[in-house]
């Protein structure tokens, strides 16, 4: 889970040196529905990253639930209701919506990131079951 936390932390700083040491070489990265979050390499994967970055939205991560080398994330997407995708004084950030993965960690290094589109499913997707 620490390096899920230090990868989160790496993307609020611009840290993409920090990204692509957490990131295993092949790292698979598998979108809900969209192909441009279908990223097969690191590379790939840095590219797609930075150009979330470049959007400025923020991201807020609201939770992390580890299940053997899996660790589910959930997170909220924020974006401004300016132009440029920054708030400037007086401009508000808005959610866009809640999101959830699962991380797949072996031998330190982040294997493969699988999107869902919500909590629900990504806990089920390693047999767990929303609390009641």
């Amino acid at each position: 889970m620490n390096l899920v936390l230090r990868g989160y932390k790496a993307f609020v700083d611009g840290d993409f040196d920090v990204i692509a040491e957490l990131l295993d070489p092949d790292v698979e990265w598998h979108g809900v529905d969209w192909g441009p979050w279908d990223a097969g390499d690191r590379d790939g994967v840095l590219r797609v990253i930075d150009d979330r970055s470049r959007e400025n939205f923020r991201i807020e991560l609201e939770e992390c639930v580890p299940v053997n080398d899996d660790v589910v994330v959930s997170f909220r997407i924020a974006g401004s209701d300016d132009e440029g995708g920054r708030a400037t004084p007086g401009g508000r950030y808005f959610t866009i919506g809640r999101y959830a993965a699962v991380v797949t960690i072996r031998n330190g290094k982040v294997v493969r990131v699988q999107d869902y589109p919500s909590r629900r499913d990504a806990l089920a997707a390693v047999g767990l079951e929303e609390p009641g």
